[in-house]
């Protein structure tokens, strides 16, 4: 397995895997909202970064994080938004290993923690998470606007 930078190249398998992230979070998009994500990943002046998890040239997993700057650190923090793995290689190490890359990559810009969130009840996720890190006491609200 391979994790790296997305590519432009990527546009189909990562559409397999978008939809199929959107359809976990029963989540509809429009294909301008999904073009306007895709096109942001390879716009240096944005802020997300994306990742895939190769295997035998095929990519089985995404992951998108960004850099959220914080009042309290002079870097800020890295937000890990999207992890998705095909439900053919899931329990092979392929989030941990996308989780672990989003890792080094907060560590290189000098980001003060890495987080994440998920369902309460995405109890497959939540058992990779809580061997990773212990959940921490913050209740997250939010509110669509």
């Amino acid at each position: 397995m391979k994790i790296r930078p997305i590519e432009k190249r990527d546009r189909q398998q990562w559409d397999r895997l978008w939809q199929g992230y959107l359809d976990f979070y029963e989540a509809t998009l429009s294909q301008d909202r999904t073009d306007l994500t895709w096109e942001r990943f390879f716009d240096s002046t944005h802020v997300f970064k994306a990742f895939v998890a190769e295997i035998d040239d095929g990519i089985v997993g995404i992951a998108h994080a960004m850099l959220r700057q914080s009042t309290w650190e002079s870097v800020g923090d890295m937000y890990l938004e999207d992890l998705f793995v095909a439900p053919s290689v899931r329990a092979q190490g392929v989030g941990r290993a996308l989780i672990e890359h989003v890792k080094q990559e907060a560590v290189a810009v000098g980001a003060s923690s890495l987080y994440w969130q998920t369902r309460e009840g995405n109890a497959t996720a939540r058992r990779l998470y809580d061997s990773i890190t212990p959940k921490n006491d913050f209740i997250q609200y939010s509110m669509k606007l």
